[in-house]
């Protein structure tokens, strides 16, 4: 893909430049990219002015070069019209295409500046009511934080996630629940996300599950967290008291759990209580519903992170590879909802889909 990406920019610069500069250009970026790509495999602490003043500007190439490829079929079909109608007197087909992707390009980038450095920082609160049945009256309004997929590393540092725990804590929720990917990738994050997390703020407390980008070194990452103050949940369970009256708060680990998986978490629970079920994965739905759970919060998705501008809730990233995007979903009595997360992965950007923080507020059932 990204040779393609560079193919068709070389196509859009010979327009301007001389083809050997053209395909000279686009060979050193098409290296520089995917090295970076190969390098966020690993992510590794890097001079901030580099990240921003190279790295970002990078994507921005790619985005915008994506977008020319991705576009380009319609571009042919353009130009051929084109030359039908205008006949011989006009430009060529050729001319008329690389015209057309040029203008593309231009597009792409308007849409790469603002999707990694407007969208991608614009972070939305999402609220939401949950009836829950037998919920005890004692936690009838209760509120539960979730943040989702914080992916802290060399895009989202450690200092954006501070502002990320800073938008939570004043929301003042009884408890916060943390569904995965607290990292990008690699280990050199990993004393970062846990300081950035230890800033969290719950009244009874802030609950952590570990997603799939968290697995180099789960059980390094696990104690760092929980050092400094965070539950950490791995297929375990957790009981909140009101009074006389229970929650239980579980949490699966950070790979899709099979069904007895997931009723092995839950062993831990007091029967007859409200079970919140912490998952990374939106695909453990159907076993934790068969298992009694009332409310599943997961992630992963990112809810597509990238979507169709003003359709983005139902064309997106997530939707096209058959996965569920974002949002509260619901089968017998219980309830997920499937957070679009506050980082990335891949390229640093969101279109159509900003990174989201939910608040919800758990009702009692008539």
């Amino acid at each position: 893909m990204i040779a393609c990406n560079n193919a068709i920019f070389a196509l859009v610069l010979s327009r301007y430049v001389s083809l050997v500069f053209a395909l000279a250009t686009s060979a050193l970026l098409y290296f520089i990219t995917l090295r970076r790509f190969s390098a966020q495999m690993r992510d590794q602490p890097r001079p901030r002015w580099i990240t921003r003043g190279f790295d970002e500007p990078l994507f921005v190439h790619f985005g915008a070069s994506t977008f020319a490829l991705l576009v380009s079929p319609f571009s042919v079909l353009l130009s051929l019209l084109l030359v039908a109608f205008r006949g011989a007197a006009g430009p060529s087909g050729f001319e008329q295409f690389r015209l057309l992707e040029s203008y593309l390009y231009g597009l792409g980038l308007l849409l790469s500046v603002w999707a990694i450095w407007v969208e991608r920082r614009w972070v939305r609160i999402r609220r939401m009511d949950v009836a829950i049945a037998g919920l005890p009256s004692e936690f009838d309004g209760y509120r539960i934080a979730q943040l989702s997929d914080l992916h802290v590393g060399s895009f989202d540092p450690k200092s954006r996630a501070l502002e990320w725990v800073a938008l939570s804590n004043s929301l003042e929720p009884d408890l916060v629940a943390v569904t995965g990917d607290l990292v990008t990738s690699g280990r050199g994050f990993y004393r970062d996300v846990a300081e950035a997390l230890a800033g969290l703020r719950g009244k009874d407390g802030v609950f952590v599950s570990m997603g799939n980008h968290d697995q180099s070194n789960n059980d390094e990452l696990t104690r760092l967290v929980a050092e400094l103050g965070p539950t950490v949940l791995r297929n375990s369970c957790r009981v909140i008291r009101r009074a006389d009256a229970i929650l239980n708060v579980a949490g699966l680990d950070g790979r899709i759990a099979t069904g007895p998986e997931v009723v092995h978490a839950l062993e831990g629970c007091v029967p007859g209580a409200p079970i919140v079920l912490l998952a990374h994965y939106p695909w453990v739905f159907k076993a934790a519903s068969a298992a009694g759970v009332d409310l599943i919060l997961t992630g992963h998705t990112h809810g597509g992170q990238l979507g169709v501008p003003f359709l983005g809730q139902r064309l997106n990233l997530a939707r096209l590879t058959g996965q569920r995007s974002r949002g509260l979903v619901h089968s017998g009595k219980t309830a997920m909802y499937v957070n679009a997360g506050l980082g990335t992965t891949g390229p640093p950007m969101r279109l159509a889909v900003p990174p989201e923080i939910a608040l919800i507020t758990l009702r009692r059932a008539e």
